[in-house]
């Protein structure tokens, strides 16, 4: 029989369009075809009570809603934590690896202790080393995180950890078709001969998206940012970019349209916190057969060498000159990034936790 896997996390409401959310129900989704799942969402905000009763479903997968508490110590989730009988537990936290959701991870394991627990700490958090043995004590069977430094961290406190990436959905990016491009840019009211450069990401300083404005100066140059939906949206910031000549969207458009209509996509984060450390859009848009010119953030070195497809930048003057650059000469080969499919992210994961596929007795 196959293994019994439950995935849980926190605020999992529409739109998928944040990073920890779309990690939690693609890794779900990837999962469903051939292992028995099942998710749970701890709704801590009341949003999905309130839009959608105790179930929602995301394409498919059916997800769970229980209310939810600071310490996950809650008999309502221990029911249907001990109700799934789970062979394996994925908790993905929405904060990431705080202090606090060591302990939500130790309740978990708590609630059914048959499971292999394991969390998924997306965003980097850094803890001293006198936490060590509360962290050691509430620790999973094993956290994965998507940087070497995030590794080498986590190693220092002793905690088992191993490397996991984001993943891509690698049927809806893909590169466009012949004609597609074309037709895709009179669709969506971008010109024939513009060179675009795309950003997908929340409208957030702590995105640096600021310094896209710089790029819209370039010759024959169109900038489009596609602002998350899902948190709210800086509106000076927004105001700046777009008197600048940079073309910002926020409601939900198809994204994968976008990522083939353009030339070019820009990765200007460097703050930790603002976004998780292998960025989603980086891959969707190498998935789609885009180059990227990006920052050096979080994980991305540790996965995506450079090349002429992957241009890293330290500052504003690089950014302006990898993007001239881009724009200016041939087309660069994008590799292929079928090893980042959200089937392969899931099958790591599980393979960590059930060696062999094993089943709780």
């Amino acid at each position: 029989m196959a293994p019994r896997i439950l995935i849980v996390s926190e605020d999992l409401v529409e739109p998928w369009d944040e990073g920890i959310k779309k990690f939690t129900v693609s890794v779900a989704g990837a999962l469903a075809g051939d292992h028995d799942v099942t998710v749970i969402n701890v709704d801590r905000s009341g949003f999905a009570a309130a839009r959608n009763g105790s179930r929602s479903n995301a394409g498919t997968l059916a997800i769970r809603s229980v209310a939810g508490t600071r310490t996950f110590m809650s008999p309502s989730l221990r029911r249907a934590v001990a109700g799934s009988q789970p062979d394996a537990i994925v908790y993905v936290p929405s904060p990431s690896s705080t202090a606090g959701s060591f302990v939500r991870t130790f309740a978990l394991r708590r609630h059914w202790p048959r499971a292999k627990v394991g969390m998924v700490a997306l965003i980097p958090r850094r803890h001293a080393a006198s936490r060590r043995i509360v962290l050691q004590g509430t620790a999973p069977d094993c956290l994965f995180v998507p940087s070497y430094a995030s590794l080498l961290h986590a190693r220092d406190l002793a905690l088992r950890s191993e490397l996991v990436p984001m993943g891509v959905d690698v049927a809806t990016f893909r590169p466009a078709r012949d004609g597609e491009r074309a037709a895709l840019r009179r669709t969506h009211g971008v010109g024939d001969h513009e060179f675009v450069l795309l950003h997908v990401g929340h409208l957030s300083e702590k995105r640096n998206v600021r310094a896209l404005a710089k790029l819209a100066a370039l010759p024959n140059t169109k900038v489009i940012v596609i602002g998350s939906t899902s948190t709210p949206e800086d509106a000076a910031l927004r105001r700046h970019l777009e008197d600048a000549g940079v073309r910002v969207i926020r409601e939900f458009v198809p994204v994968h349209e976008f990522y083939r209509l353009a030339d070019g996509y820009i990765f200007p984060t460097f703050d930790s916190e603002g976004c998780v450390e292998i960025p989603l859009s980086v891959l969707e848009a190498l998935a789609s057969g885009l180059p990227v010119i990006a920052r050096p953030f979080g994980g991305l070195r540790d996965v995506l060498a450079p090349g002429d497809d992957v241009r890293y930048f330290d500052g504003d003057d690089d950014m302006l000159a990898a993007a001239e650059a881009l724009r200016t000469g041939p087309r660069p080969h994008v590799r292929d990034v079928a090893a980042f499919s959200w089937r392969a992210i899931a099958e790591r994961i599980v393979d960590t936790l059930l060696p062999g596929g094993a089943r709780a007795s």
